[in-house]
């Protein structure tokens, strides 16, 4: 396992902002006030963002994510998925999932953090959100599921 500055390597790894066999649908959550003016100020819809197939998300260029910090939630969230019931669970086809699984064992790390973050965020979420959320989880085969102790 590589130690340290494992979303460096994820956010240059940028697989997940690209699709292959079917459209993607990024859901912007209510809560997110600074992406929605964006979204508003450039025209486009301020309730989802489409990854067309075989395509780059609209907001990735070579340095990674130009949203920056008003990444969008479900972007944010990347290894892990908001599942059916609710839960949170890591997506296997992810580059790192592997090591992000290893490191939630170790309160200090920093999937471990990444994962209590997003775990109090995602409490915030309503019913509908959660739901639109879910969506995605339902292509994903093999979702690890996450334990509400983090393992």
């Amino acid at each position: 396992m590589m130690a340290g500055n494992f979303f460096e390597r994820c956010r240059m790894c940028k697989a997940c902002c690209r699709t292959s066999d079917r459209f993607v649908h990024i859901y912007v959550c209510g809560h997110e006030k600074r992406l929605i003016g964006l979204l508003a100020s450039q025209g486009r819809d301020t309730k989802e963002i489409l990854v067309p197939y075989a395509a780059s998300c609209p907001y990735l260029n070579d340095s990674g994510c130009t949203l920056g910090d008003i990444k969008p939630f479900q972007c944010r969230l990347y290894p892990m998925l908001v599942l059916r019931d609710g839960t949170l669970g890591v997506d296997p086809a992810c580059t790192y999932s592997g090591e992000y699984m290893a490191q939630l064992k170790d309160a200090s790390s920093e999937a471990w953090q990444h994962y209590s973050a997003m775990k109090k965020e995602a409490a915030l979420l309503s019913k509908e959100e959660k739901a639109l959320l879910a969506e995605w989880s339902r292509f994903v085969c093999d979702v690890v599921v996450i334990k509400a102790d983090g393992e």
